[in-house]
């Protein structure tokens, strides 16, 4: 795969998550680090666009397909409660990253940010319709 100048590659990406999820801030979160791994290996496959809330709740939480979002809301909990664990992480142990993972709200697609330097988005990530 073939990167312009200035993006990120996914062997940086995967770099990144490999590091919060070994963090003490991500320590025996399993769900939340199965969620990021899923929402990061789907975005740089290039299948940004089928990060929904239903698809998310059946592949990462287990629900079966035709559960009712707005009656278990586990994916937008779980979605809370991992930006919060990554806002942690990049204010502690993950302070020199090089590599930022963002969930922006409202939104399933990771951004992916080189600190100091340039957001990269997937191209899906721009215009971002989960609900």
């Amino acid at each position: 795969m073939k990167v312009a100048a200035g993006e990120l590659s996914p062997a940086e990406v995967r770099a990144s998550v490999k590091r919060v999820s070994t963090s003490e801030t991500l320590a025996g979160s399993e769900k939340l680090v199965r969620f990021l791994k899923f929402v990061v290996e789907t975005t740089l496959s290039g299948h940004a666009d089928y990060l929904k809330e239903t698809i998310i709740g059946v592949a990462v939480f287990g629900r079966v397909p035709d559960y009712d979002p707005k009656a278990d809301t586990i994916v937008r909990s779980q979605a809370w409660r991992l930006r919060s664990k990554l806002n942690e992480y990049y204010h502690s142990e993950g302070a020199d990253d090089p590599v930022i993972i963002d969930l922006p709200r409202g939104c399933y697609v990771p951004v992916f940010i080189r600190r100091g330097g340039e957001v990269t988005k997937s191209p899906s990530s721009l215009s971002c319709q989960n609900r």
